[in-house]
């Protein structure tokens, strides 16, 4: 990666790996979208729900 300049010297993401990275986390969240679509909105409710604990030990494990 670093030759490609999506890391800067100090390991941090450059402006071209930021870039890069939220280009990324878009075609993401465009490509599941049809999944969640698929649901009632009691079942999105739900989901969220369910997820929110796994979500807040990813942040308390820096893993976010």
């Amino acid at each position: 990666m670093r030759a490609r300049g999506l890391i800067d010297g100090s390991g941090w993401l450059s402006d071209a790996g930021r870039m890069t990275k939220e280009r990324i986390e878009s075609l993401t969240d465009d490509l599941a979208a049809p999944a969640y679509d698929s649901l009632e909105p009691s079942e999105l409710d739900q989901l969220i729900a369910d997820l929110e604990p796994i979500s807040a030990a990813l942040d308390v494990a820096g893993s976010r």
